[in-house]
């Protein structure tokens, strides 16, 4: 039988962002393989609440922070880089992670802070030193960045540097089962919280 009260446990808000590459060169395996992972993410952590950015040239928030999480499964079709304008072809990752830090420090101040970025490529807005001002940023506000490359080559040092100093980790992830394996690491790095 069920009643209710109360539970015992309460789960502690968590603000995990998904900061989606959708640039030209996303289009086709690769967006496949960062839609069909991002998916399972979600089911895995079903009671976290998440947000969906998606950026190239320019960021857009496409879902802000919901624990309604088949509202990020059923963004990510839309989310294909074959649907966006031209203005979201190139890709400016430091950009995106201050736009993503900008919504993050006034949503959830309880809880994991985590963004998980996707993305195939170099970015030139990154280099002499800025990526060292944003993984400052981004530490200043406990938001963790986890890097997911999913491309053949090797991942952007910057990009490497920006994870590391804020407490998280890049990962080269080539196929969907590398992928999958990237974020049951995550998972088991940074389990869901609760408060009595």
């Amino acid at each position: 039988p069920q009643s209710l009260k109360q539970p015992k446990r309460e789960r502690l808000l968590s603000n995990i962002q998904f900061c989606m590459d959708v640039s030209g060169s996303m289009i086709g395996p690769r967006y496949e393989m960062a839609r069909e992972a991002i998916e399972s993410f979600t089911r895995a952590r079903e009671g976290d609440a998440f947000g969906l950015t998606i950026f190239g040239s320019q960021q857009m928030r496409w879902i802000p922070l919901t624990k309604d999480l088949t509202a990020i499964r059923n963004a990510m079709p839309f989310a294909n880089p074959e649907h966006q304008p031209i203005h979201m072809a190139g890709t400016l990752i430091g950009a995106a992670l201050k736009f993503c830090h900008d919504n993050m420090v006034l949503e959830a101040t309880e809880g994991d802070r985590l963004i998980i970025l996707v993305s195939d490529g170099a970015s030139s807005d990154l280099g002499a030193g800025q990526e060292n001002e944003i993984a400052e940023l981004l530490k200043n506000d406990r938001i963790a960045v986890y890097h997911i490359h999913v491309a053949e080559d090797d991942i952007p040092q910057e990009v490497v540097t920006i994870a590391r100093e804020t407490g998280g980790e890049a990962f080269a992830a080539h196929d969907s089962a590398s992928l999958k394996a990237v974020f049951t690491h995550i998972d088991r790095m940074r389990p869901a919280a609760f408060k009595p």
